[in-house]
């Protein structure tokens, strides 16, 4: 009976590996297809957006920093579920971050977005080209900056905390 259940429980860790290693490349395969035309290992476009405070101009990329520029939308759910984690990882003193909202009605829209959501990164405003420019095609997209200004990586849709201080990790931190 004992060599019964031990065959029976070890099946059971089995099916549950090839499980989890099947849903981790079903993951891995979604991400490498939704990711397949951002840029990648190239300098970050040269983007001065006006502030959503109205304070002026801003460079969504800090020079000498390793950081993330994250394209948002005020309509967006993943978007506002995961924008915490960007001020998380930039209180955390461990990259800068730079919220650049997108597709939005107006500023009062996205002053909305912000106050509900509690972003506390600077938040620029940006245009169809700064989309463009940085092949934003869905929301949340994000791409980590190393200390060179250039592409580190790049995500689209929800990130968890641990895997953009993953990737800022990569970056150079």
């Amino acid at each position: 009976m004992r060599a019964a259940w031990r065959r029976l429980r070890g099946r059971r860790w089995t099916a549950l590996l090839v499980d989890v290693l099947l849903i981790a490349g079903v993951m891995f395969g979604v991400h490498a297809w939704q990711t397949r035309e951002l840029p990648v290992d190239e300098p970050a476009p040269e983007t001065l957006l006006a502030l959503l405070d109205g304070s002026g101009l801003a460079n969504a990329v800090e020079p000498g920093r390793v950081g993330i520029v994250y394209f948002f939308a005020p309509w967006c759910f993943y978007c506002k579920a995961s924008i915490g984690n960007l001020d998380d990882l930039a209180a955390a003193g461990a990259a800068w971050g730079r919220a650049v909202a997108l597709d939005y009605g107006g500023p009062d829209e996205v002053r909305a977005f912000v106050e509900e959501a509690g972003v506390e990164a600077p938040v620029l405003m940006g245009t169809a080209r700064t989309a463009a420019d940085w092949s934003v095609r869905a929301f949340p997209t994000y791409y980590v900056i190393d200390a060179e200004g250039r592409i580190s990586s790049r995500s689209v849709g929800y990130s968890t905390w641990l895997g953009m201080r993953w990737r800022a990790w990569r970056a150079g931190l």
